[in-house]
């Protein structure tokens, strides 16, 4: 009826949702963090560790707006699936029928 692929939205859902645990899996503080164990007395070290808590904190939000966008994915294609199939049930009872067609 619509022109819309359900089973392409769920793997884009799929994919989206894959991409946001990879980013969730990025570490960026380990490494910060040994760099200020390394320097000690450095300031160099403390920014490391506070810019390192900011870019993680960055790419969680990322992954969490990532994981907000699959659902949404995942329930429209849902919806989608349960609007067109109503369309379609609705049609059928009008007992409607393009021209040419019977």
């Amino acid at each position: 009826m619509f022109e819309a692929d359900v089973q392409e939205l769920g793997r884009l859902s799929g994919t989206v949702n894959s991409v946001a645990e990879e980013i969730d899996k990025i570490d960026v503080r380990t490494s910060g963090n040994k760099l200020a164990e390394a320097l000690p007395g450095c300031p160099v070290g403390p920014a490391c560790v506070q810019s390192g808590e900011f870019i993680e904190g960055a790419w969680m939000r990322i992954s969490q707006r990532l994981q907000e966008l699959s659902t949404l994915v995942w329930r429209t294609a849902g919806e989608y699936q349960i609007t067109d199939e109503q369309f379609k049930q609705r049609l059928n009872r009008m007992d409607f029928q393009v021209r040419g067609e019977r």
